[in-house]
């Protein structure tokens, strides 16, 4: 046991002086650091209108949500703005929700990012890059996008506390951003 320690201890300071001989090592002044240029990959992103089977997912998320809101709380349409924002967050402190109920979050996600699109004139779109095919709210024909689906099953698996209206607050500040840019 000891002779194998040893000959690791004599391995690991033979690899580390190579190492420190290594002439293929640049070294850069500030000025060079200052200027350098790293390697970027160009993400591929595939950007299109929802296809058809998209839409319906996003219809029938959107219904399963308007029934809750019926059973849960008797209301019976949504204005579609934010002004359901109140609605929305009285069902959620109702309790209507399981925190392990993904596709329940997801919908009052898609929902919300109905408002978003009725607020601030986005769009649905299909958005591919080399992770998958998500759907995504888009700014006209800029490179800015927003994922609601996910906003609030993403703080509720991590145990965040929000209210609704914050939510909107910071994410309509960030769109007023990107708009203004």
């Amino acid at each position: 046991m000891i002779r194998l320690t040893l000959s690791f201890i004599a391995l690991f300071w033979f690899c580390l002086s190579v190492a420190a001989d290594d002439s293929s090592v640049k070294e850069y002044a500030i000025e060079n650091i200052e200027n350098y240029e790293f390697e970027t990959e160009k993400e591929e992103l595939t950007i299109e209108d929802l296809s058809v089977l998209q839409s319906y997912v996003l219809d029938s998320q959107r219904k399963e949500l308007k029934d809750l809101l019926a059973r849960k709380l008797g209301v019976l349409s949504l204005e579609g703005n934010k002004n359901d924002l109140p609605t929305l967050q009285r069902l959620i402190l109702s309790g209507s929700f399981e925190r392990k109920d993904v596709r329940a979050w997801q919908s009052l996600g898609i929902v919300f990012g109905d408002i978003l699109v009725a607020e601030h004139g986005l769009k649905w779109i299909s958005y591919e890059d080399d992770i998958g095919k998500s759907k995504a709210l888009r700014w006209k024909d800029t490179d800015n996008f927003v994922f609601p689906i996910t906003f609030f099953s993403k703080r509720i698996h991590f145990k965040e506390r929000f209210t609704i209206s914050e939510v909107y607050e910071r994410v309509s500040e960030d769109i007023r951003a990107f708009k203004n840019y």
